[in-house]
């Protein structure tokens, strides 16, 4: 698929933050419908690792990676359980792979992944939000910021195929 652009990913967003609680559910609905492994994912990292007063922002960039990929190509292929299994462990394996390294490895690694990710700007949009609030200090960050960012490339990983 071709990398979403910056604008698209922009007026998505946009979109989606002014949705209508009705309009929102609508939406919701049409993605459960759409890829029903993808909300079951997202729904169940939500409640695995996120405070009950935290829950739905996960499902919300969610929705926007969604119709952000489904803006260039719809529809888009139906996610199954095992595609999201596999690109989940791929995504483990390669944290896992630069926990295991060295800091000039692991800056080689990220390096190489920033310019080779074919979603890289939707990467970053998703990045920058969950870092909001603490992008002056981002050690401070919740603890579970990098399992969010992890589960929500795995969205990208299966929607970008």
């Amino acid at each position: 698929m071709k990398t979403i652009p910056d604008k698209t990913i922009d007026r998505t967003w946009k979109r989606i933050d002014e949705l209508t609680p009705e309009q929102g559910q609508l939406m919701m609905e049409k993605m459960t419908a759409e890829q029903p492994f993808v909300v079951a994912y997202l729904m169940a990292i939500e409640e695995t690792i996120m405070a009950e007063s935290e829950r739905g922002d996960l499902l919300m960039i969610g929705l926007i990676i969604w119709q952000s990929l489904a803006t260039e190509k719809s529809p888009l292929r139906m996610v199954s359980q095992k595609d999201m299994e596999t690109a989940e462990a791929l995504n483990v394996t390669f944290l896992e792979e630069l926990e295991a390294g060295s800091e000039i490895a692991y800056m080689d690694s990220m390096q190489k992944l920033m310019a080779s990710y074919n979603q890289m700007p939707l990467l970053g949009a998703v990045i920058e939000a969950i870092m909001a609030g603490n992008e002056e200090e981002p050690e401070l960050a919740p603890e579970n910021i990098g399992l969010t960012l992890l589960h929500l490339k795995t969205i990208i990983d299966c929607l970008d195929q």
